[in-house]
Protein backbone atom coordinates (compact mmCIF):
# COMPACT_ATOMS: atom_id res chain seq x y z
CA UNK A 1 0.00 0.00 0.00
CA UNK A 2 2.99 2.26 0.69
CA UNK A 3 4.42 1.99 -3.24
CA UNK A 4 0.66 3.11 -4.13
CA UNK A 5 1.03 5.92 -2.12
CA UNK A 6 4.22 7.23 -3.42
CA UNK A 7 3.48 6.26 -6.25
CA UNK A 8 0.04 8.88 -6.17
CA UNK A 9 1.96 11.58 -4.76
CA UNK A 10 4.34 11.52 -7.42
CA UNK A 11 1.16 11.67 -9.79
CA UNK A 12 -0.35 14.65 -7.71
CA UNK A 13 3.20 16.60 -7.90
CA UNK A 14 3.11 16.26 -11.81
CA UNK A 15 -0.36 17.47 -11.70
CA UNK A 16 0.52 20.09 -9.58
CA UNK A 17 3.35 21.45 -11.32
CA UNK A 18 0.97 21.35 -14.84
CA UNK A 19 -1.58 23.45 -13.10
CA UNK A 20 0.77 25.75 -11.52
CA UNK A 21 2.41 26.49 -14.76
CA UNK A 22 -0.49 27.18 -16.92
CA UNK A 23 -1.78 29.39 -13.72
CA UNK A 24 1.34 31.43 -13.73
CA UNK A 25 1.27 31.62 -17.84
CA UNK A 26 -2.34 32.87 -17.70
CA UNK A 27 -2.26 35.36 -15.06
CA UNK A 28 0.85 37.28 -17.16
CA UNK A 29 -0.69 36.67 -20.01
CA UNK A 30 -4.05 38.32 -18.84
CA UNK A 31 -1.87 40.96 -16.56
CA UNK A 32 -0.26 41.89 -20.50
CA UNK A 33 -3.81 41.79 -21.96
CA UNK A 34 -5.66 43.87 -19.14
CA UNK A 35 -7.06 47.10 -19.93
CA UNK A 36 -10.71 46.05 -22.20
CA UNK A 37 -9.41 42.93 -23.79
CA UNK A 38 -12.03 40.44 -22.66
CA UNK A 39 -12.18 38.14 -25.42
CA UNK A 40 -8.30 37.81 -25.35
CA UNK A 41 -8.37 36.59 -21.50
CA UNK A 42 -11.33 34.21 -22.53
CA UNK A 43 -9.26 32.86 -25.25
CA UNK A 44 -6.37 32.57 -23.41
CA UNK A 45 -8.08 30.52 -20.73
CA UNK A 46 -9.83 28.14 -22.53
CA UNK A 47 -7.12 27.32 -24.61
CA UNK A 48 -5.11 27.12 -21.65
CA UNK A 49 -8.03 24.83 -20.14
CA UNK A 50 -7.54 22.73 -23.26
CA UNK A 51 -3.79 21.62 -23.45
CA UNK A 52 -3.68 21.79 -19.56
CA UNK A 53 -6.60 18.78 -19.98
CA UNK A 54 -4.50 17.30 -22.74
CA UNK A 55 -1.15 16.74 -20.67
CA UNK A 56 -2.92 15.94 -17.22
CA UNK A 57 -4.58 12.77 -19.78
CA UNK A 58 -1.01 12.33 -21.38
CA UNK A 59 0.71 12.38 -18.21
CA UNK A 60 -1.53 9.86 -16.40
CA UNK A 61 -1.51 7.35 -19.41
CA UNK A 62 2.45 7.78 -19.61
CA UNK A 63 2.38 7.47 -15.60
CA UNK A 64 0.26 4.52 -15.72
CA UNK A 65 2.43 2.80 -18.30
CA UNK A 66 5.37 3.39 -16.58
CA UNK A 67 4.33 1.49 -13.40
CA UNK A 68 2.86 -1.53 -14.44
CA UNK A 69 1.93 -2.65 -10.86
CA UNK A 70 -0.46 0.26 -10.83
CA UNK A 71 -3.48 -1.24 -10.01
CA UNK A 72 -7.26 -0.52 -10.82
CA UNK A 73 -8.09 1.72 -7.62
CA UNK A 74 -4.28 3.36 -8.27
CA UNK A 75 -5.44 4.02 -11.94
CA UNK A 76 -9.16 5.23 -10.69
CA UNK A 77 -7.16 7.54 -8.02
CA UNK A 78 -4.94 8.98 -10.53
CA UNK A 79 -7.98 10.07 -13.11
CA UNK A 80 -9.38 11.28 -9.73
CA UNK A 81 -6.70 13.34 -9.57
CA UNK A 82 -7.01 14.79 -12.44
CA UNK A 83 -10.18 15.89 -12.58
CA UNK A 84 -9.37 17.61 -9.17
CA UNK A 85 -6.55 19.26 -10.41
CA UNK A 86 -8.60 20.96 -13.81
CA UNK A 87 -10.80 21.99 -11.18
CA UNK A 88 -8.54 23.48 -9.52
CA UNK A 89 -7.32 25.32 -11.96
CA UNK A 90 -10.93 26.31 -13.04
CA UNK A 91 -11.51 27.57 -9.97
CA UNK A 92 -8.67 29.22 -9.89
CA UNK A 93 -8.60 30.93 -13.41
CA UNK A 94 -11.50 31.32 -14.33
CA UNK A 95 -12.67 34.59 -16.38
CA UNK A 96 -15.50 36.21 -13.95
CA UNK A 97 -18.51 37.87 -16.13
CA UNK A 98 -19.39 41.15 -14.88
Amino acid sequence: MKGAQNQLERFRNIAKKLVDDHSAELFVRSAISAGGRESVIDDAYYNHLDVLNRELKEQAQQFIGTYRTVNDEVKGEIWDVCKRYMEQFVKRNQPSVY
